[in-house]
């Protein structure tokens, strides 16, 4: 979940869609919730949905943030008073470290289990739209801007619907004409099956989407060079993304021009090595 806007391609919560019951083995769907599962596994024996403290107690203590249940937004009356910077979404998660989160929601389930996969990155993304939003919020504003800027836009669908391409820089590069969608997609599955490459899901609204069929969702690349060979074992490659990403949203004009990054399918065809 963002504060800059949610970005999910088919929410399953959303109104006017059919929510997703709650299914303990959801990540044997796809072969893309790699990333994600060695937690997932620990709620596959929750015959329903885990309350949101479980998160904390599968997360385990030293957890850089914990999850607490968002309580439902009274509705306003009359005017509005200024906006408390404190309590923004993304306010919340760097200076307090707690992320609100809604019980019994695919979305913020994912989200949670996406933070258990890359903690640094997460942290890294929430602390820079903390200070994108806090700039920007003028003492005493009543409302946020109307309008994201394209930082922000950015940063949101990395958030909900980015994918991290980690590629061997000794390999032929990859992405070369980020407008030829078909072509962006051969090159990544052929360096996937040759080992010179592989892909993360990191926007959970991505997993999200893959819990129902639906319409091919194609998603925002964000590449990682890597030096050598890829390590072999997935949660060396999960680390390894995680802290390669953390360093890119790091720098401050990363991020800032999402209509020039390329995409690529949610596709296990494209993304996925053959078994």
């Amino acid at each position: 979940m963002s504060a800059a806007g949610r970005a999910a391609p088919h929410p399953s919560g959303a109104s006017g869609s059919t929510p997703v019951p709650w299914e303990p083995l959801f990540y044997e769907k796809s072969r893309l919730y790699w990333p994600i599962r060695p937690l997932a596994e620990a709620f596959a024996g929750c015959a329903g949905w885990p309350p949101v403290e479980d998160y904390n107690r599968a997360l385990g203590e030293g957890f850089p943030v914990r999850f607490a249940e968002q309580r439902p937004r009274p509705r306003r009356r009359g005017r509005r008073g200024p906006v408390d910077p404190s309590a923004l979404y993304d306010a919340r998660i760097h200076v307090e470290g707690c992320v609100p989160t809604r019980p019994r929601n695919w979305h913020d389930f994912l989200n949670m289990l996406v933070w258990a996969a890359f903690p640094r990155a997460k942290a890294e993304l929430h602390a820079r739209q903390h200070r994108a939003i806090a700039a920007r919020l003028h003492p005493g504003a009543e409302a946020l801007p109307p309008a994201r800027t394209r930082e922000l836009d950015g940063l949101a669908l990395l958030d909900e619907g980015g994918l991290l391409l980690l590629a061997d820089t000794r390999a032929a590069p990859l992405l070369g004409d980020a407008s030829d969608l078909q072509r962006c997609a051969e090159e990544v599955r052929d360096a996937v099956q040759q080992g010179e490459a592989a892909v993360l899901v990191f926007g959970h609204a991505l997993y999200e989407s893959l819990l129902q069929r639906g319409p091919m969702v194609y998603a925002m690349v964000q590449p990682i060079a890597c030096d050598g060979p890829l390590p072999a074992a997935p949660a060396a490659l999960v680390a390894l993304a995680d802290a390669r990403l953390s360093d890119a949203l790091r720098s401050p004009d990363s991020f800032a021009h999402p209509e020039r990054s390329a995409r690529l399918p949610l596709d296990e065809r494209v993304l996925c090595q053959r078994r």
